[in-house]
Formats: structure tokens, sequence, C-alpha cells
């Protein structure tokens, strides 16, 4: 048996009302989180019906945008 020594790992994506259910938070708040200037690298498909973002992606840059606020406070 030959091993896959090269592993790839999928993205994982998910739509704003996930990412709500998620951090608790209202859909519209979600929506004005994505529409900042910096999250344009986490959106990966906007349709008709819905945007599609990359969990990861999403994470780390909101992760970097409260490590700015809290060095502001």
């Amino acid at each position: 048996m030959s091993q896959n020594l090269y592993v790839r790992t999928r993205k994982k994506f998910a739509t704003a009302k996930e990412l709500a259910e998620e951090l608790d938070v209202t859909v519209q708040q979600i929506y004005k989180i994505l529409h900042r200037p910096e999250m344009e690298t986490a959106i990966k498909r906007a349709g008709t019906a819905c945007i599609r973002v990359d969990k990861e992606e999403f994470y780390r840059i909101m992760e970097q945008i409260y490590r700015k606020w809290k060095e502001i406070d």
C-alpha cells in the first residue's frame, strides 16, 4: 500500500447565515463585516442567493481586526 505523502485539506466554506449562527449574531451584522475592505480575500463566491466565505481566512482577518482595536484601547 502506498501512502499519500501530500495531504490536501479541503477549505471550509460557509454562508453568512452559518457564520451568524456560529457567532450568535444576526445575518445583517455578518454582511456588514463582509463588506469591509479587509474581507475581500475571505469572500470566495458571491452568487445571486448568498455569499460563500472561506472560514479560516474569515477568522484570521477577524483576529487581526480584533487585535488592532484592542491596541487602540
